[in-house]
């Protein structure tokens, strides 16, 4: 205790205490919230751009300004493939933003330390990376912002100030609109700092200076609009899209000098200072831990959890993930629907999971919100030409994805158009982690033998439409059309069987079953099974099955069923969960309770 007592009388060490302690929990925090519960957020800004090692990709960067900025975020972005690479660089920019601060606060009153002044900004940044939608483009601005600015006041003669903020053009055509941040910065620091004529000539100066550059860049150099050089790359401005923490960081900024000012002028003595700082700390990151915890989104997560899956094409771990955790996601469903067609169990086990979107949870509407998810559908039921249809229009739309030109080289190859193929693999193996991928693909170009036995090209052509129609607005009428051009086309069925089941349509189902036996399968699906039991007994007719037969141990199941439902009737409060307790993954359950 008395030696405790003797760090906090002797202020420098206690500041280093402070700062090392900080560093400490800002890393372990960082890494674990990132590394366990924020892992989507790397799975969603992967597959948001792809960066590509070409002359052609950089030159659309390099033509405005900020575009150096976000083709940096871009070649970081990659690294994302890895979870553990994604936290690591979010965890060392805020570690690295937070050095600057204090390198900063050196500079201006090394007299002044506040251990909130110091890490405010630097929380800040962090709850703005935690969102998804963050690019780490806008971390590397206010990094810029901060080096920059450090830079700028390391000089102690005025005359290299004014050589200095001279670069701002430069500064501007690299960081896009962080640069404002940086002027208003700068003003304010000159206002407060700076003493005699220069503390207004030099914020005369770099508004000019500004200015020019502004008018040159917009009329002149890249023909830029002024909205554009306003508010490129910074979303700050765009409430709708990114959060106000972008606002509320930015202004923290800007007022961090004046900040630093007040803070030395409030004279406390080095313990009364020290024990503030102490208790500033022991409150600082509790808060921002239950801030995570409050904030945290764990239904977003198991949909990035499942979307990764899909990407990999991993219908099993779907499955499980959806089976497990019963997500009220419409995308959740729609995906863990998707997995169940692909392994062919879809009329077997969909009531194994919620269905509380009807036919919706089957196929998406496609609206530019679903643009990127329902061309699955369309590739699942083989109607290929809508697949790479939507996928061509997400392209156009939002650029070159891995998940568009994957399902664009796959289409095209189905399609036999091998140089258009060839096309989007060269842009694969221009990347750093999709080559692998593309050189089996690759192997496949000019091959057509090769391509009808693989395992996953060769079943979609198996089950191509035989006839040409013009796919309709209704995708109920697009399953038909596709089992009228092939009947043999078992996903297309099942997908129709579904959605009857799902539309609780039993005298349909009656009529489809009829035709099972014919299209090669020897035993009913078990909601299948299910459902003819719930005819039979409802509308005491017998079912024509077309020579197939209901599983005994289904009929047990059904007794069962109604034994505890008859049992319970009385009593409606029970009623619903003792039926769910033994029948909650069966088509009956969902007849009668959904």
């Amino acid at each position: 205790m008395i030696k405790f007592c003797k760090i906090i009388s002797e202020g420098r060490k206690t500041e280093k205490l402070l700062i090392l302690l900080s560093i400490a929990l800002l890393f372990i925090i960082s890494i674990i919230y990132f590394y366990w519960y924020g892992e989507g957020i790397f799975l969603y800004q992967e597959n948001k751009s792809l960066f590509i090692f070409s002359n052609e990709y950089l030159r659309k960067y390099i033509t405005k300004p900020g575009g150096l900025l976000e083709y940096a975020g871009n070649f970081i972005t990659q690294f994302y493939y890895y979870p553990f690479y994604g936290s690591l660089i979010n965890t060392i920019f805020l570690i690295l933003f937070f050095a600057l601060l204090i390198r900063i606060n050196r500079k201006l009153f090394p007299a002044s330390f506040s251990i909130l002044i110091l890490t405010l900004p630097v929380i800040l940044l962090f709850f703005v990376q935690i969102r998804y939608t963050h690019s780490i483009n806008n971390s590397l601005g206010y990094l810029l912002i901060a080096s920059c600015f450090l830079v700028t006041i390391s000089f102690k003669r005025n005359v290299n100030r004014y050589i200095t903020t001279a670069l701002y053009p430069l500064f501007y055509y690299i960081a896009g609109s962080f640069a404002l941040i940086y002027l208003v910065l700068f003003i304010v620091y000159c206002i407060i700092y700076e003493d005699k004529i220069h503390k207004y000539l030099l914020p005369l100066y770099i508004i000019s200076i500004s200015v020019i550059t502004f008018f040159v860049y917009k009329e002149i150099i890249f023909l830029q609009t002024g909205k554009q050089l306003l508010f490129y790359p910074l979303p700050v401005f765009d409430v709708s899209r990114i959060p106000v923490a972008y606002s509320i960081l930015s202004i923290s900024i800007i007022v961090f000098p004046l900040l630093i000012k007040i803070n030395g002028f409030l004279k406390l003595n080095h313990k009364s200072a020290a024990l503030i700082n102490i208790a500033i700390l022991i409150i600082l990151f509790p808060v921002t831990v239950l801030f995570l915890v409050k904030n945290y989104d764990h239904n977003l997560k198991i949909l990035f959890r499942i979307e990764k899956s899909v990407f990999r094409q991993d219908w099993n771990a779907i499955i499980k993930i959806q089976e497990k955790f019963h997500s009220s996601n419409s995308n959740c469903q729609y995906y863990y629907n998707l997995a169940l067609s692909e392994k062919g169990e879809l009329c077997s086990r969909m009531f194994h999971a919620p269905q509380n979107f009807g036919i919706n949870s089957l196929m998406l509407p496609r609206e530019i919100e679903n643009l990127n998810r329902a061309y699955y559908f369309y590739y699942a039921i083989a109607l290929i030409g809508e697949a790479h249809h939507l996928a061509y229009e997400s392209m156009v739309l939002y650029g070159y994805r891995p998940e568009n030109i994957k399902l664009l080289i796959k289409t095209n190859l189905i399609n036999g158009n091998h140089m258009i193929a060839e096309r989007y693999i060269k842009v694969f193996k221009r990347t750093l982690y999709y080559r692998k991928w593309a050189e089996k693909f690759e192997n496949m170009l000019y091959n057509p033998e090769l391509i009808k036995t693989d395992s996953e090209l060769g079943e979609k052509i198996r089950l191509l439409p035989r006839e040409d129609f013009f796919v309709r607005p209704d995708d109920i009428q697009n399953i038909d059309l596709v089992l009228w051009a092939n009947p043999d086309n078992k996903k297309a069925f099942e997908y129709k069987l579904a959605r009857l089941l799902l539309q609780k349509d039993l005298r349909a189902i009656v009529n489809e079953v009829k035709k099972m036996k014919e299209m090669g399968y020897a035993s009913l699906p078990r909601h299948v099974e299910e459902a003819m039991l719930v005819f039979r007994y409802s509308i005491r007719e017998f079912p024509d099955l077309g020579g197939l037969y209901i599983n005994p141990d289904t009929e047990l199941r059904f007794n069962n069923y109604l034994t505890v439902y008859n049992l319970n009737i009385t009593n409606k409060s029970r009623l619903e969960s003792e039926v769910k307790r033994v029948g909650g993954n069966t088509f009956w359950y969902y007849y009668q309770f959904k």
